[in-house]
């Protein structure tokens, strides 16, 4: 009979009053927080909102419930949900969001509905994979219209699923009214530095030698512009002497007879 006693108090009773405890633990730490309860435990609906939290709190794995709006949060860590599975509604609305990684919520398997409205997000290239996601999970964003972007200033208020694609996404460029190419930008800027250093080779070569060549074909007339001892003659020599050798010869025959 002793040991029957025994038997039941170590397989059911002692077992059971340990999971009270354990129960009552989770409960006081979460029982402030709490939203509502499944099956009496705290954790199933947690409100975080208004706590000027700058990141998402470590989640708990059997939390269905999450609000974690009206706080400054900024991003969103690619790991932070991987626990949170079991995740069913999350509230990420008014916080200081500019981009969301889709990356982030990828672990959110059992997610139907989500917030992610009137945040200030900047509609850069950057941007595109969020919209892409949001473009594929419209029925679960309950705040659609309220995704909007707050910069470049061509953008504010435009809703972040009306982007256009080609504008904003294509070539990794930014539209500002124009669309600014860095690989092209590069390119123009290397041709310029190229030409100016040609440009300087040759101009510092000419000073150098001081001299002045007539194009090819023509009698070449070496002219010291600096140095010359008789600048007048120089200048006749420019002036006259540049005619092809066979019109000079015919003129001087013609002289001739």
């Amino acid at each position: 009979m002793q040991n029957v006693r025994t038997t039941l108090l170590t397989t059911i009773i002692l077992p059971l009053f340990l999971q009270v405890i354990q129960t009552e633990t989770k409960v006081s730490s979460y029982d402030d927080l709490s939203c509502g309860t499944l099956l009496g435990d705290y954790r199933y609906c947690l409100d975080y909102s208004n706590k000027s939290l700058t990141k998402p709190p470590e989640g708990t794995n059997v939390t269905s419930i999450l609000n974690l709006s009206n706080n400054k949060i900024k991003t969103i860590g690619e790991e932070r949900f991987k626990s949170q599975r079991l995740l069913m509604k999350l509230d990420l609305s008014h916080n200081d969001i500019s981009n969301i990684d889709p990356d982030a919520l990828k672990h959110l398997k059992s997610l139907t509905e989500i917030k992610l409205g009137n945040n200030p997000y900047v509609c850069e290239a950057s941007i595109c994979s969020f919209r892409n996601w949001l473009f594929g999970n419209m029925h679960m964003v309950k705040d659609i219209k309220s995704v909007t972007c707050i910069g470049p200033v061509a953008l504010r208020g435009k809703k972040i699923i009306e982007l256009d694609a080609d504008s904003v996404c294509s070539n990794g460029t930014i539209h500002h009214g124009f669309e600014i190419n860095t690989e092209t930008l590069m390119g123009l800027l290397i041709l310029l530095v190229m030409i100016v250093i040609v440009l300087a080779i040759f101009g510092i070569r000419e000073r150098i030698s001081g001299r002045v060549v007539v194009p090819a074909g023509w009698q070449v007339r070496i002219l010291r512009n600096d140095f010359h001892p008789n600048r007048n003659q120089a200048a006749r020599q420019l002036v006259g002497m540049v005619l092809p050798d066979e019109a000079r010869n015919e003129a001087s025959a013609s002289h001739t007879l």
